[in-house]
């Protein structure tokens, strides 16, 4: 758990974007010489209505993925595949196992099965991602999502390059769904 806060502290004193703006992202080396990435929106939508979206599998399913299931505790995983066709329990889902959260605010998970065709899958396992809740007003929040531990060589190199672009699609898809749902 150390680690966890270390990297945290590391990230949040390096990268904090500003509240108030729609989207932000940045990146950068950690004090242990490993990079991350982050990016932040605000969403026009209460905290609670985005943790569920992350937390409940019937909340996730309608923005995510159309195959999923979350188990949400420490321990717990997010088990999704993006095909449609796709059935639970497949070795090409990707999954995520929650290794801490603070309720309604921060969640942290580490990949533990990811799809083959992922570039830099076999460094996943070895990064942590986290999502941050921060309420800006009583109908809009910021959603970070932060991925860290990215070290040298180039399966690492794949996956940073995957994820620090599609993290932040993945956040305008979250918008799209929330504040469709709210017309």
């Amino acid at each position: 758990m150390r680690l966890i806060t270390g990297l945290m502290s590391s990230l949040l004193v390096v990268a904090t974007p500003a509240v108030g703006h729609e989207y932000e992202q940045s990146s950068g080396t950690a004090p242990d010489g490993t990079r991350f990435y982050q990016d932040s929106l605000v969403i026009r939508a209460p905290a609670k209505a985005l943790w569920n979206g992350f937390t409940e599998t019937s909340a996730y399913r309608n923005w995510a993925a159309p195959v999923s299931s979350v188990d949400f505790r420490i321990g717990g995983t997010i088990e999704a595949s993006y095909d449609p066709k796709g059935h639970l329990g497949d070795p090409d889902n990707i999954k995520n196992e929650f290794i801490a959260y603070i309720p309604g605010r921060l969640l942290v998970f580490r990949n533990v099965q990811a799809p083959g065709q992922l570039p830099g899958r076999e460094a996943y396992g070895h990064t942590v991602k986290t999502v941050e809740f921060t309420p800006v007003d009583s109908t809009h929040t910021r959603v970070t999502v932060s991925g860290v531990g990215f070290g040298k060589g180039t399966s690492y190199d794949q996956l940073y390059a995957f994820f620090s672009e599609g993290d932040g699609e993945m956040l305008t898809t979250l918008k799209r769904a929330m504040e469709r749902s709210k017309r």
